[in-house]
């Protein structure tokens, strides 16, 4: 991508090869679906806002009568039908923003994955609003990475001198943080929830490839210097893995509420 393409918050992930990449990141834990079952007041109807390719429509799509899953990345779409249930006869994939999008579906939940931060969220929450169930939950989930791994230290140290180097921002993780919570002036947060995943096992060369499903080290954004961040990324992980492999949980967060009026 070019020009203005390439410079709207999250445009990487409309390209071949983030979402060739995309496959190497760790599921949520198997307790996020359980709990959205939860929290929904009818399993009718599911949006899946930035649905990616369907790592919530997908397992959901056995639970809920439709799901209706999200995405402006026609690639993400794509690869979220080659995955596993994503020909799903009730999982409906629309290829849009989440801002623009109309349905006649009256949604019970709505679902942000990894994805409520590249949204507009004052053209966003109100358009929801007009088309949720009155009793509707919304939920926002966020965090697919390793938690307080072995090599945090390092990770943090790598972080610290890439991220600069590829963005030109000091690698602030705080104040990120900060900013992927802004939905919350547009939320009745009614729960807030951490879930860890069971031990999950991955092998150093799809870390690496992880990283480049991810918007600040996507290979377009890397461009000469891919071969240098993945040969030091690859030194630095390499005495925490046993036999090519590392091992680590995740955690991810989970908030749900109503859309205030």
């Amino acid at each position: 991508m070019v020009g203005n393409e390439r410079e709207r918050a999250g445009a990487s992930f409309e390209e071949a090869d983030v979402v060739a990449n995309y496959v190497y990141r760790p599921p949520y834990p198997g307790a996020v679906c359980e709990r959205l079952l939860a929290i929904a007041p009818r399993h009718d109807c599911v949006l899946d806002i930035g649905c990616g390719p369907g790592k919530i429509s997908r397992p959901l799509a056995r639970h809920f009568g439709k799901v209706i899953a999200v995405d402006p990345s026609r690639h993400m779409i794509g690869l979220g039908q080659k995955l596993e249930n994503g020909r799903a006869r009730n999982l409906h994939w629309i290829v849009g923003f989440a801002e623009d999008t109309d349905i006649t579906d009256r949604p019970d939940l709505i679902v942000a994955a990894a994805s409520i931060h590249w949204m507009d969220h004052k053209r966003l929450f109100p358009r929801l609003k007009t088309y949720a169930a009155a009793d509707h939950r919304m939920a926002v989930i966020s965090g697919d990475v390793p938690y307080q791994p072995a090599w945090e230290a390092d990770w943090q140290s790598f972080l610290t001198k890439w991220v600069p180097a590829i963005t030109g921002e000091a690698f602030d993780p705080a104040s990120k943080q900060e900013s992927w919570s802004s939905y919350g002036t547009f939320l009745d947060i009614e729960g807030t929830e951490h879930v860890l995943s069971a031990p999950y096992e991955q092998s150093v060369e799809d870390f690496i490839a992880c990283q480049h499903s991810r918007d600040t080290f996507a290979p377009s954004r890397l461009t000469g210097r891919m071969e240098a961040f993945d040969a030091e990324l690859s030194e630095m992980l390499a005495p925490y893995a046993s036999e090519g492999k590392l091992d680590f949980t995740v955690r991810t967060k989970l908030v749900w509420g109503t859309i205030i009026p």
